[in-house]
């Protein structure tokens, strides 16, 4: 009986613990994916609430961001605006033209990147044409850390129950 009993407890106070916590707030990581005509591909991350390098809640920028275009890293110059269509323009590599990809609230101090797939019109290296723009979010390395530590806690855990 007294088994039941300290299972009972344990799991009572597992229940408190977790009411009680409060929940992390990591920021979550954009992967953005190009693609284009003639097989162009361009990618980079970036927080969903970044830090532009400068501008306004109209137009900003973040300058030195690693770009993959067509499987070779560089360092970009890549802006977002919201004047005439939105968009987004990396340096001269790519510039586009579609849905606004940010919201900006006036009370904030950073924007807030979308998630989504945005079909845009632009050129990449000197073709133009139709383009893809699709954002989704990365599982925070941290997070999966976290995660991982707790199966193996409790692998480890029901491993020992096995051999008691």
């Amino acid at each position: 009986m007294k088994p039941m009993i300290r299972c009972v407890v344990l799991a009572f106070a597992a229940v408190i613990l977790l009411l009680g916590t409060t929940s992390a707030n990591a920021d979550t990581i954009l992967n953005y994916e190009i693609s284009g005509p003639d097989s162009f591909s361009a990618s980079f991350t970036l927080p969903q609430n970044p830090t532009p390098s400068g501008g306004d809640e109209l137009a900003f920028y973040f300058t030195s961001l690693p770009v993959d275009v067509n499987g070779a890293w560089t360092n970009l110059t890549v802006a977002f605006y919201s004047a005439l269509f939105g968009g987004g323009v990396g340096s001269n590599t790519f510039d586009l033209y579609g849905r606004q990809l940010f919201s900006w609230d006036a009370s904030s101090a950073t924007p807030t990147m979308d998630l989504g797939t945005f079909n845009t019109i632009g050129s990449a290296g000197g073709d133009r044409g139709l383009y893809t723009v699709t954002v989704s979010a990365v599982p925070e390395p941290a997070s999966l850390v976290l995660l991982g530590t707790g199966l193996l806690t409790l692998f480890g855990v029901r491993r020992r129950r096995c051999f008691a």
